[in-house]
């Protein structure tokens, strides 16, 4: 027959096993998160320059078409594509991460140890960012 003391002892090593991997797997979504936001800043970035200054063709240009602003409607409509991509995932990603810290939150209670809360706020910076910018290039456009 088993002795309650060691099943006792036992079910303690993992709970504290469960513990510990909880935790483990909520640094993993803050690390998920900061790797989508890098992303997001990359596309939104990439997305501007493309839109500046036409990378997107490997033919010659169209002959000049609206202002000297928006050199080329396919590059133009190319890069606002890819900032449009890098807003919403940014977005998303915010969203996702605030549901997951939100539903950890009610499993294990608040940890103090993983404060401070930066991880959003640099998310929704570079959505806000995206979004300036996405309308200062459909501005610029026309």
């Amino acid at each position: 027959m088993a002795d309650p003391v060691e099943d006792d002892r036992a079910l303690d090593t993992l709970r504290q096993m469960a513990a510990l991997q909880a935790r483990v797997c909520y640094m993993n979504v803050d690390r998920t998160l900061a790797t989508w936001t890098r992303t997001a800043l990359t596309l939104i970035v990439f997305g501007t320059v493309v839109d500046r200054y036409g990378l997107l063709l490997l033919r010659d240009h169209f002959p000049h078409v609206g202002t000297r602003l928006s050199p080329n409607p396919v590059s133009s409509a190319g890069g606002l594509l890819l900032v449009a991509i890098g807003v919403f995932i940014a977005i998303a990603a915010a969203i996702r991460h605030q549901r997951y810290k939100a539903t950890w939150h009610r499993a294990y209670g608040r940890d103090k140890t993983f404060g401070p809360w930066l991880a959003f706020p640099f998310a929704a910076g570079v959505a806000v960012l995206g979004a300036a910018i996405l309308v200062l290039l459909l501005v610029l456009v026309q």
